[in-house]
């Protein structure tokens, strides 16, 4: 018999009785209608129900917040998504209004020069490696176009026809030394020629070179074509005088001329076909 009250099921027994004894007097003092039993559970299981409760809670929580972040990665693509057809569609508007602004021009130059012969072109491709901003069209001899034909963007000059394929064509620009405009400043009257070098063009400059020391030309002076020698028509558009210098090897001075077209950013131009007066003084 007293191996039993040693053993560990009477142990058990008293932590329940205990248990239970503990619940009533609880019970009795809230008087809260319980029976004994329920109060012992009610003090035994209470701990374990907040804590499933409050895991509970904290589960729900974090459910609630993975959709949520779900949702704001949802709406960030769909943003992402209109930012990027807003940004296609503000290059469309650029590149539309550049293109209206360019037969704008067109159209004033063709009532000024009704001998005027227009084919339009756009630039496909460009020698990053050429400092002179060579350029490629996609309009060749299948059009009309000419080797030594002027390039122009609107009564701007850009250059002049190197080579020509049936369906592209090769363009100089001006800033490329190669290319030789006889021209003429608007307010003093002088002529001379433009040319360029590889320092000058590497900025977007042309010059002037050979005037007199004292030359009228001044800065803020445009420059534009005489028209003689057969290839450019008279009085486009070469450029705006930047400043005029004393050349360093000789007596003379020359004027730095800034294009008022950017060439190297260049995509839609006009190739002038025909012109009065055009191959006049070439050599055969």
């Amino acid at each position: 018999m007293s191996d039993f009250f040693k053993g560990k099921k009477f142990k058990i027994l008293v932590a329940v009785v205990v248990a239970i004894i503990a619940g009533s007097i609880l019970a009795s003092i809230s008087q809260n209608g319980s029976s004994p039993l329920s109060s012992v559970a009610g003090v035994v299981f209470s701990p374990i129900q907040r804590f499933s409760s409050f895991v509970s809670e904290k589960l729900s929580d974090f459910s609630l917040n993975f959709r949520s972040s779900s949702t704001y990665a949802e709406k960030v693509k769909e943003l992402e998504k209109q930012i990027e057809n807003y940004e296609l569609q503000l290059i469309d508007y650029q590149q539309t209004k550049q293109k209206l602004n360019l037969y704008e021009e067109f159209l004033e130059i063709k009532e000024e020069n009704p001998d005027y012969t227009f084919e339009p072109a756009t630039v496909i491709a460009k020698d990053s490696a050429d400092m002179f901003y060579s350029f490629v069209i996609n309009k060749g001899t299948a059009d009309g176009i000419e080797v030594n034909d002027p390039v122009i963007y609107g009564k701007h000059l850009v250059g002049v026809v190197h080579a020509v394929r049936p369906t592209t064509s090769v363009v100089y620009t001006i800033l490329d030394p190669k290319v030789n405009v006889s021209a003429y400043d608007t307010q003093s009257g002088e002529f001379g020629y433009v040319t360029s070098t590889a320092d000058i063009a590497l900025k977007g400059y042309c010059s002037l070179p050979g005037l007199e020391k004292n030359t009228a030309i001044a800065k803020g002076s445009i420059i534009c074509t005489t028209g003689i020698g057969g290839i450019y028509p008279k009085d486009l558009i070469i450029g705006t005088v930047q400043d005029v210098q004393n050349d360093q090897h000789n007596v003379s001075a020359y004027a730095l001329i800034k294009t008022d077209v950017s060439i190297s950013d260049l995509q839609n131009i006009f190739v002038l076909t025909s012109f009065k007066g055009q191959g006049l003084g070439l050599e055969d």
